[in-house]
């Protein structure tokens, strides 16, 4: 089958990406000034079903492969922004689990950057790329089924997809640059929540006029856009597209996510029972093995329900594709991939006492590196550093099942405690030793609540979740990873505390040396990251983060 992402030329719908940032455009110029002259404008792209077709999935591949700037103007490059492998990666360095040994990610990783940072201002401007790019596509695909060039129908489900990918874009935005709903119920600055196309001098204007409102009021807005989604996708997808497209499964679990960042761990789990029950037709399973979940490429399995795809002629490109991030800079002779190995495993995880010596996640998806990063531990979840091929996970049916563990326990009540207890096993015990298992009733209260956290630690790392969780954790404090909410310190493999392999022991918290990169308390302006100085210089209604 084509790969999806390749049937549409990048340069052939440029239309749809501009003015993704009000930073990106002069209040003085025509909006249409900013179009290449092969640039396939939206009045082209929605004329017939074909074009249609391509115009949507036109905006998977900004999802996919954005553009870093590192120059914050004067120089472009393919980089994975900002779900093609950034999001993973830059999630990850945020959080203490994973080390940097190369410096790529180091503004990031040691809590160092400012509103001009290139990680910040791309990660700003791509996101609201996509989104304005769906926000078209939905004006484009709408006035199509009025003009009867496609049916209701499919308009329903094209819009359900952009909604969808709005949704994910706005909490990827919330998460970095706002307060977790946790603090204050939502009462903190939002994002601006962009849901008109910005496509012509009046839509521009329009945007400039929109403040942040609240996290709250983004809140509404995502889980309206998903509500609208999981009633109009299609159940299943063909092939890889079963993944590499939204499905009402995907729109689903996606709620359930939002819905744990909100603390409403009721809706979480009506939510996740409509995945787990199988009464609804999805057929989400577990792979046998952790190592069977992650089989590279395009072949997908049960597990997988929402990633973006990646292929051999559209990827991150060198410096940003998942195997080159995390995989092993040895050759493949010498039993690595030719990664980079730009992150690697933090001894803070690997020496965890709640990280059992038997697991197999530790032989099957970490390996020594014994590349240009002797003496690390890295992440074999992505093998294809050749081709850089690998799909990004952004949903899998693991982490339904830890959503609704934690939300079942977070509810109490010896019912939910032990339900909470056979999904938290679920996942654990195809990679866990028998006698390292949990027994039934063996963990209640709030030692099952870490428990299913410490286990989104292993089960996710190299994923980009470790970020999501200590964002929501650290606004509402019982569980966080620091003492009053905070980023934890971290081992700077970068600044050469990762100088042999005997850091890494397992179940010795004293092996490895003293984190060098300081926590930072939930109170400090480096929690977040800064509104880019880009976006504050051209719109008058956007706040800066206090401290910035």
């Amino acid at each position: 089958m084509k790969n999806f992402i390749n049937s549409f030329p990048k340069a052939r719908f440029a239309a749809l990406a501009l003015t993704a940032t009000l930073g990106l455009s002069a209040c003085d110029k025509e909006v249409t000034d900013l179009l290449p002259q092969t640039a396939l404008t939206e009045g082209d792209a929605f004329t017939d079903p074909a074009r249609i077709a391509l115009a949507v999935t036109g905006v998977y591949n900004a999802a996919q492969s954005g553009y870093y700037d590192p120059l914050n103007g004067l120089g472009l490059a393919v980089r994975g922004y900002p779900f093609g492998g950034a999001a993973n990666a830059l999630d990850d360095a945020r959080g203490e689990d994973i080390s940097d040994m190369a410096g790529f990610f180091g503004l990031v990783f040691a809590n160092t950057i400012n509103p001009s940072s290139p990680n910040v201002v791309n990660m700003w401007s791509n996101l609201y790329s996509v989104i304005n790019q769906a926000n078209v596509a939905i004006d484009g695909v709408r006035k199509a089924a009025a003009s009867g060039l496609i049916s209701a129908q499919q308009a329903a489900d094209y819009e359900g997809e952009m909604r969808f990918l709005r949704a994910l874009s706005h909490h990827e935005l919330v998460i970095h640059f706002s307060r977790p709903y946790s603090d204050g119920k939502g009462s903190q600055a939002g994002v601006p929540y962009r849901d008109i196309p910005v496509n012509t001098v009046a839509g521009l204007e329009l945007a400039k006029a929109q403040g942040r409102g609240t996290v709250a009021e983004d809140y509404t807005k995502m889980l309206a856009d998903l509500d609208y989604a999981e009633t109009n996708l299609l159940g299943t997808r063909a092939g890889s597209l079963r993944v590499a497209r939204a499905t009402k499964g995907a729109a689903i679990a996606l709620k359930q996510r939002l819905y744990l960042h909100q603390g409403e761990w009721a809706k979480a789990v009506a939510e996740g029972d409509k995945l787990i029950a199988g009464t609804n037709g999805f057929r989400y399973a577990l792979a046998a093995t952790p190592r069977a979940a992650f089989p590279g490429g395009i072949v997908v399995t049960a597990e997988n329900i929402f990633s973006i795809e990646n292929s051999s002629d559209d990827n991150a490109g060198v410096n940003g594709a998942l195997a080159n991030v995390y995989g092993s800079s040895a050759t493949i002779a010498n039993g690595g991939i030719n990664g980079r190995a730009l992150l690697a495993v933090s001894p803070i995880l690997y020496n965890a006492p709640f990280f059992t010596c038997a697991d197999t996640r530790r032989t099957e998806l970490m390996q020594q590196d014994r590349g240009l990063r002797v003496a690390a531990y890295v992440i074999r979840k992505y093998t294809d550093a050749t081709t850089s091929s690998d799909f990004a996970p952004l949903i899998r049916y693991a982490e339904v099942l830890l959503n609704q563990a934690e939300a079942l326990s977070r509810l109490g009540g010896t019912t939910n405690e032990a339900l909470a207890l056979t999904h938290l096993n679920s996942v654990r015990n195809r990679a866990v030793a028998a006698a390292d298992r949990y027994a039934p009733g063996s963990l209640t209260g709030t030692a099952l609540t870490q428990a299913i956290l410490n286990e989104r630690r292993i089960e996710f790392v190299g994923e980009g979740f470790r970020w999501d969780d200590i964002h929501r954790l650290s606004g509402e404090k019982t569980f966080s990873p620091v003492p009053g909410g905070g980023i934890p310190a971290k081992i700077d493999g970068n600044g050469g505390q990762l100088t042999k392999y005997d850091f890494y022991a397992c179940g010795s918290a004293t092996a490895a040396p003293a984190p060098a990169i300081a926590a930072v308390p939930y109170s400090s302006p480096l929690f977040l990251w800064p509104i880019p100085a880009s976006e504050l210089t051209t719109n008058p209604n956007i706040t800066p983060n206090p401290g910035y």
